[in-house]
């Protein structure tokens, strides 16, 4: 009798003891992610996930196996998290840590009624506000199939090298995505799926985002493009600077006036860089003129098989700086040509260029035609390897596919694609003091 009160006590205490709950929950980029939370109210404590195996089935089960062995992953989940919880009226607290695969957060968190409000807070005290409503069900929070279908069908369409789509490569990815994307609950699994699987091929031909649309416009420039550092220093901003050839004169105008001996140019982690603006940079920095690249679009690529010398860039491709922007040009042209006219007033200090393992786009074709034509010093780290000019397709309305429709070659006619370029000087951390001290 007294096993038999024990046990159905155990049944009771379980049942009171423990409950478990469904979150849509969203971040600051519009980001949503799945969480299940369990709560033991017999301890105080909570544990909370996004989908079961995530993790463990995207890197394999012996890749898993062997990271965990080596302490590089806790959990078969892309998120999961747990700690202490405690009541207040009708608000429950929650006091934890999150582990995700390459970092940890301290969560601090509440939920009243359907609602959730927590912050996570990384080891440099830059806090993430996260929102969220009570789900019913733990199903997918949309559609995600179709819209892997209709990211492959873009990218294998507008991407710039036709061959993408033939390639054992390619196959292989979409063959391991397919098999994923039935399972994919949130957006964060998306682009974990779409990005870790795509490591293994040569080339990334893809981006995918959500949508925010309280967030500012990257392509919007600001005015705070310039940081001066006495006595003749100062800082160019690259993702700031202007895209008219009067804004850009008057920039190093100002340059001139406040004799500037050493000019700076922060491309660390740049990737929205507009090819226009790049060529009216390069025309301030040297009084000669130069052929210093191309880029070759799909049309390009699926007529020709041989990339163009220099001499007929200009009878054969198109000058950048005559469109306002190469969005509606991507299906009309074949290439840009991207050639130095020096304008006035030319630098004549020293210039450093900073680059890092993010810098892509026309940044880093910028750091190519730097180096070749020797007329900067490339400081920092191994740039991305992905100087290719990108456009944006919308998918469902609610995110958006980055696609490379035109590929960069410099005057010799190399592909930089997955290699990148290196620095000159060779630097880790802090890349503006150690230009500052030399």
């Amino acid at each position: 009798m007294t096993r038999l009160i024990l046990f159905l006590l155990f049944i009771l205490l379980s049942i009171n003891g423990f409950s478990q709950t469904y979150w849509c929950v969203e971040n600051e980029r519009g980001e949503e992610l799945l969480l299940t939370i369990h709560i033991n109210a017999v301890n105080n404590t909570f544990e909370t996930y996004t989908r079961r195996d995530a993790l463990k089935e995207m890197a394999g089960t012996l890749m898993y196996m062997l990271a965990k062995t080596a302490g590089k992953v806790k959990y078969p989940e892309l998120m999961h998290g747990e700690g202490k919880i405690s009541y207040r009226a009708d608000t429950l607290n929650y006091d934890g840590r999150i582990d995700y695969p390459d970092k940890i957060f301290s969560l601090k968190a509440k939920t009243w009624n359907d609602n959730f409000f927590g912050l996570l807070t990384d080891n440099k005290n830059r806090a993430t506000v996260l929102t969220g409503k009570k789900l019913s069900t733990d199903k997918p929070l949309r559609d995600y199939p179709a819209l892997i279908n209709n990211s492959f069908s873009l990218i294998e369409k507008f991407y710039w090298d036709p061959n993408l789509k033939k390639s054992s490569d390619w196959q292989n990815f979409k063959s391991e995505v397919n098999d994923l994307k039935l399972k994919i609950a949130d957006d964060y699994e998306l682009a974990m799926t779409m990005m870790w699987l795509g490591k293994k091929l040569a080339q990334i031909p893809h981006e995918i985002r959500k949508l925010n649309k309280k967030a500012p416009d990257p392509q919007q420039k600001k005015n705070n493009s310039l940081k001066i550092i006495p006595p003749n220093n100062t800082i160019l901003f690259l993702n700031n600077i202007p895209d008219t050839k009067e804004g850009m004169d008057q920039l190093f105008k100002e340059i001139q006036d406040k004799n500037i001996k050493k000019l700076i140019i922060e491309a660390e982690g740049s990737r929205n860089l507009s090819i226009n603006s790049a060529l009216l940079l390069a025309n301030h920095l040297t009084p000669l003129p130069a052929n210093w690249g191309c880029y070759l679009t799909r049309r390009w690529t699926d007529a020709e098989n041989t990339i163009p010398q220099p001499a007929k860039w200009v009878q054969l491709l198109k000058n950048p700086l005559e469109f306002s922007g190469l969005a509606n040009a991507v299906f009309n042209e074949k290439g840009f040509y991207l050639k130095t006219v020096p304008a006035s007033p030319t630098f004549k200090g020293k210039v450093y260029y900073l680059i890092n393992k993010w810098s892509s786009n026309a940044a880093e074709a910028l750091a190519i035609y730097l180096k070749n034509e020797k007329l900067g010093t490339l400081v920092g780290q191994k740039s991305a390897g992905a100087p290719a000019l990108t456009n944006v397709y919308e998918l469902d309305k609610q995110y958006r596919i980055l696609i490379p429709f035109a590929q960069f070659y410099d005057k010799n006619g190399k592909n930089y694609q997955g290699t990148g370029v290196e620095p000159d000087l060779q630097v880790d951390e802090n890349a503006v003091g150690y230009v500052l001290k030399l």
